[in-house]
């Protein structure tokens, strides 16, 4: 007949020194060393892709604009063009201004006077 109650064997719970494996180690920070490059190039590769798509947005965007302002520049040599142009000066100056046209009694006629140009060699006196 076996006892109804349970032997206990004490254990001693002191800590287990181990000697540390300098060729784990080793290997341990090489792994860690190379997957810290593997992803330095990694970020760095992604940031260059994603600086040139927004520098490819960029370009885009300007070249738009312009293509905008050149539109917008023709338009307004074009309308440069009309205002400039004689008969709406005349027509602004007869019905807005209440100008009238010259006539021959009421216009003269000025003549330009042309002016010679001194002669290239020149003497000059001295005292």
């Amino acid at each position: 007949m076996e006892p109804d109650y349970g032997l206990r064997k004490r254990v001693q719970n002191q800590p287990i020194q181990r000697e540390l494996d300098v060729a784990r180690q080793r290997e341990l920070v090489r792994t860690v060393i190379g997957g810290a490059c593997v992803l330095v190039a990694v970020m760095f590769a992604a940031w260059q892709h994603l600086d040139a798509r927004r520098l490819g947005k960029v370009e885009f965007d300007l070249t738009e604009r312009q293509s905008g302002l050149l539109e917008e520049r023709r338009h307004l040599a074009l309308e440069k063009v009309f205002l400039e142009g004689p008969a709406r000066v005349e027509a602004i100056a007869t019905h807005q201004l209440g100008m009238k046209p010259p006539t021959r009694e009421t216009s003269a006629v000025i003549e330009r006077v042309t002016v010679t140009s001194s002669p290239t060699s020149a003497v000059v006196a001295q005292r």
